[in-house]
């Protein structure tokens, strides 16, 4: 079972994306053996909350359920994001919640967070984050540092939480670490154009391969860059398994 713990549908005008039809996809995933992908909707990013649950549920359906989602909480639009995520999390298909402090320039510790806590712990459901370093380039990634998300991750140790890009650059990566060992709950996708010779051996010597996830950030990214490197890495088979599924089934609930 390989499973894709990080994908997107939809498109955004700051990034190229080759195609967004989810039989694409789905070709793409067969011809590499993944057999799942947890999609996070862009359209729910950008603040359209109906038009991602709605293409969401289609793709989940259209894909044999291979698709399961998670829609994206918006501290700015908390009861319009919420009402489409509890209608997710209450059906088939539904596995977690999707934040990116980033793009929505709110500090993780930010009180308009808690909602979307206290949801994913009712629920037993993880939240996934964008998170990354401090860039000169894009002064938005200041809102996704990892150290800013130990507030709500020592408050609700209940609730795992999966950093997506493991931090995104070095600094990122160190941070990300730093929090991983510190907390039980938090998992690191290698998802992104994160890419340093020798990651996931260190990261699996660090933080141990069952809280570190493949992902490879579809449609955007192409995934064979990450499944290679994950193939490829020096570590065990038996913690290549891990890392390429059995990590995503426990943590999502999917079947394995």
């Amino acid at each position: 079972m390989i499973v894709d713990a990080h994908c997107h549908l939809g498109s955004v005008e700051a990034f190229y994306v080759p195609s967004t039809a989810t039989e694409e996809m789905l070709a793409l995933m067969d011809s590499l053996g993944i057999d799942i992908a947890v999609q996070m909707h862009v359209a729910a990013i950008m603040e359209c909350f109906e038009i991602a649950y709605e293409a969401s549920v289609a793709a989940y359906e259209q894909s044999a359920h291979r698709l399961p989602f998670a829609l994206t909480y918006h501290p700015r639009y908390p009861e319009d994001s919420l009402e489409f995520i509890a209608k997710s999390l209450g059906r088939p298909g539904g596995v977690g919640i999707k934040i990116h402090p980033g793009q929505h320039q709110t500090f993780p510790e930010d009180p308009a967070y808690e909602a979307a806590w206290r949801l994913a712990d009712k629920q037993g459901v993880p939240i996934i984050t964008h998170s990354w370093a401090l860039s000169d380039y894009n002064p938005t990634q200041r809102f996704a540092t990892p150290e800013h998300f130990e507030h709500y991750v020592a408050s609700f140790p209940q609730v795992n939480l999966v950093l997506a890009h493991a931090g995104g650059r070095y600094e990122g990566h160190l941070a990300a670490v730093r929090l991983a060992q510190d907390y039980e709950n938090v998992y690191l996708d290698l998802s992104g154009d994160a890419y340093s010779f020798g990651l996931i051996e260190w990261l699996v010597a660090q933080v141990g391969a069952d809280r570190i996830l493949f992902g490879s950030d579809i449609s955007w990214v192409d995934p064979r860059t990450h499944l290679g490197r994950v193939l490829d890495a020096d570590i065990t088979l038996d913690e290549k398994a891990l890392i390429l599924g059995q990590n995503a089934c426990r943590l999502f609930h999917l079947s394995s």
